[in-house]
């Protein structure tokens, strides 16, 4: 019997390993920090993606956390199929892979479209104001735009999606 060859390593194949595993970190962290920013008077402050209190306006806010979560995974996926790939512990080429890349980073997109859209239909609860509503909310020009969670995860999925397309699986 033959042996294996033991398969090296590129430069190439390590930039996008690590883009990838940086790709998932990115996500993480985003979900962890805060995903929208509000402000009121002049003064900002963050929201969290579950934090209670969240009012839903014409888009719901769980289509919004269910995208976040999707895309995590679906990073996270993407990842594992970069990292073992590139080791040559599994094998994952032509449509399969492009499917797969171009899965991640759509739904990566959307956290961001979504968000976006849930933000600027964002009518304030009482419970996002702390009791203060009426026209007080209207008069001082509340709004409501993703932070840097949301960017952060579309941007996670959206590398770990491009590493997975671009690597060399083995």
């Amino acid at each position: 019997m033959a042996k294996k060859k033991a398969k090296k390593l590129g430069l190439f194949g390590l930039i996008f390993l690590l883009a990838s595993v940086v790709g998932l970190i990115l996500a993480v962290v985003g979900i962890c920090i805060d995903f929208f920013t509000a402000s009121l008077l002049g003064h900002s402050g963050g929201m969290t993606l579950f934090e209670e209190g969240l009012a839903d306006g014409g888009v719901p806010i769980a289509l919004v956390q269910a995208f976040a979560i999707i895309s995590l995974a679906l990073t996270a996926i993407a990842c594992i199929i970069t990292v073992l790939g590139s080791f040559g512990v599994i094998r994952v080429g032509g449509l399969a892979k492009f499917i797969g890349a171009a899965l991640v980073i759509v739904v990566a997109v959307l956290v961001i479209v979504f968000a976006a859209s849930w933000a600027s239909e964002f009518v304030p609860s009482d419970d996002a104001l702390g009791g203060i509503l009426g026209g007080i909310a209207d008069a001082a020009k509340y709004s409501v735009a993703p932070a840097a969670g949301a960017y952060l995860v579309m941007i996670g999925g959206v590398v770990s999606g491009a590493s997975m397309l671009l690597a060399k699986l083995k």
